[in-house]
């Protein structure tokens, strides 16, 4: 290190420029009479007393009174820990304030947006490690392989995780993805879309693809918001993409009641028995529930026409009436106001063809 770069550090480390000055004197000459110390360098000999004081106390040097007033640097061993400890501090402070410029800054208190992509796709961990019934992703497979743990940790909670790749996409993907253990469903979409997640209807992170003119990402905790999000995701990232994976190709599940309308609509109206299980939440108590019965009623705008709905002709008011020992029930998707309960997630346990039984 030069003269000049040991000056300024030694600045950064609390020292002023005149006890830099005599410091770095006594280390070259040793012990020497405080006048003598004035006089090798830019210290005012007038001055000089005060600053080797100072720098005493400091702990730099020491002093000894004789016939006049001796200085001599003390043993730098302390010195150069203190110096690294402070060193170490300026880094880790370094990092803090990096980390914290890639912090969210919040807007409200429901939505927050972060200075790059990177950080949402992160914070999206924490996220997933919350879900207890729901996870919907799209990202490239190196994001899905950060995700990965979590994940895993979701499925074995319960949740059910419904992932899309983008299958084309100019990123690195030698970090690969296992979806074993960590997807219920895994589908291929070949066009790159933007990473997103959403979490049991209330939890959304939102960062757009590599090619957009700016880096971001954008951390909803909402009840509307991820509804957006994740039509999207059924739409355009989900719906007419082929499945690649399956976790289990004997199970039927459903997490939304327009796609369980969509596929069973038309065994319902010729005569198929539906048995299900829906588990979701009680419109008025807000606690789980679990409803086991025989589907009896599909409603939806439209229906009278019997034709097979498409998700489009779902988007509006959609009820399923499930007739149990109890008496009926009526369940809709998500946001459901006017009926008994929001289905979290429906499974289709027994199909037969009343004509048969």
């Amino acid at each position: 290190m030069d003269e000049a770069a040991l000056h300024r550090a030694l600045e950064r480390a609390g020292l002023t420029t005149y006890q830099v000055e005599a410091y770095l004197t006594l280390l070259e000459v040793g012990t020497a009479p405080a006048v003598e110390v004035g006089r090798n360098c830019s210290v005012p000999v007038s001055q000089i007393y005060d600053v080797l004081r100072d720098l005493e106390e400091a702990g730099y040097v020491e002093t000894m009174d004789r016939e006049k007033l001796y200085a001599r640097p003390t043993d730098p061993d302390a010195i150069t820990a203190d110096l690294q400890t402070h060193s170490e501090q300026l880094a880790d402070a370094a990092e803090t304030i990096e980390d914290r410029y890639e912090q969210p800054q919040l807007m409200d208190h429901k939505v927050a947006v972060t200075a790059r992509a990177q950080t949402a796709v992160d914070h999206a961990v924490d996220l997933v490690e919350e879900a207890d019934h729901v996870v919907e992703v799209a990202a490239r497979e190196d994001q899905l392989a950060h995700l990965q743990p979590a994940l895993e940790a979701a499925r074995e909670r319960g949740a059910v995780v419904r992932a899309s790749v983008y299958t084309a996409t100019d990123a690195d993907s030698s970090e690969g993805f296992d979806p074993s253990g960590a997807v219920s469903e895994l589908r291929g979409c070949p066009i790159s879309g933007p990473f997103l997640v959403v979490i049991d209807r209330d939890r959304t992170c939102f960062a757009p693809n590599a090619r957009a003119d700016e880096s971001y990402g954008v951390l909803i905790r909402d009840r509307i918001l991820p509804f957006i999000v994740h039509w999207y995701f059924l739409t355009c990232l989900w719906n007419t993409y082929p499945s690649l994976y399956r976790a289990d190709d004997t199970a039927i599940t459903y997490v939304t009641v327009e796609e369980f309308i969509r596929d069973w609509y038309d065994y319902w109206t010729d005569d198929y028995r539906l048995r299900v299980a829906v588990h979701g939440v009680d419109v008025d108590s807000h606690d789980d529930r679990t409803v086991t019965g025989t589907v009896s009623g599909i409603h939806y705008l439209g229906a009278d026409s019997r034709a097979s709905p498409r998700l489009a002709d779902l988007a509006s008011v959609t009820t399923l009436n499930v007739e149990t020992e109890d008496g009926p029930v009526s369940i809709g998707g998500w946001g459901a106001v006017f009926e008994d309960v929001e289905l979290r997630r429906i499974d289709v346990l027994d199909v037969t063809y009343e004509q048969f039984e």
